[in-house]
């Protein structure tokens, strides 16, 4: 009869175990990364293979005045991309991946992998976010890298906005 004998390692810790659970979430995907310039996210286009960036587009066509978006096709993996800036910097990066090629399981387990249990989990879309960055995973297959602080002063900026328009509104429409 044998004797099965387990090792523990004696440098094991309870940070160690719950590194994935405590790992902030990337703000950078492969050269670009939020709060990147309009400019610097151009000159990465061009040099990486991984996308098909043609320049810049004759018409942008978006409702906030300084917003910008950077459209392109991917190559391989990613189907298009999308670099959304507000005020000249990179808050969000949108990735249309080849559901041909890459699965939605395989992309969850990666993401898992690296950053732990979602904050949020539903039958469309996953979430995993920090005081900085949120990461979504959304049905059929995009992944979105999204620069929290900015994107929600952009959100109270808009709602301010339309809170004015009704009060406006009703002024105008006060005075007939």
């Amino acid at each position: 009869m044998g004797i099965l004998v387990f090792v523990l390692p004696t440098n094991l810790n309870p940070q160690t175990i719950e590194s994935s659970e405590k790992t902030g979430i990337s703000r950078t995907y492969r050269s670009f990364v939020l709060g990147m310039s309009p400019n610097e996210v151009k000159d990465n286009l061009r040099l990486d293979n991984w996308f098909n960036y043609q320049g810049d587009p004759d018409l942008s066509l978006l409702q906030r005045p300084r917003a910008s978006l950077i459209d392109t096709e991917g190559s391989l993996f990613i189907s298009r991309c999308l670099f959304q800036f507000e005020e000249n910097s990179l808050i969000a990066i949108v990735l249309e991946l080849d559901s041909q090629i890459v699965d939605w399981y395989s992309v969850y387990s990666a993401l898992e992998n690296k950053y732990g249990t979602p904050s949020n989990l539903n039958p469309n879309k996953i979430v995993w976010e920090d005081n900085q960055t949120r990461l979504t995973m959304e049905k059929p297959l995009t992944v979105k890298y999204l620069d929290r602080i900015v994107f929600n002063a952009a959100l109270e900026e808009d709602s301010n906005r339309k809170a004015w328009l009704a009060q406006a509104r009703d002024e105008f429409l006060g005075e007939f």
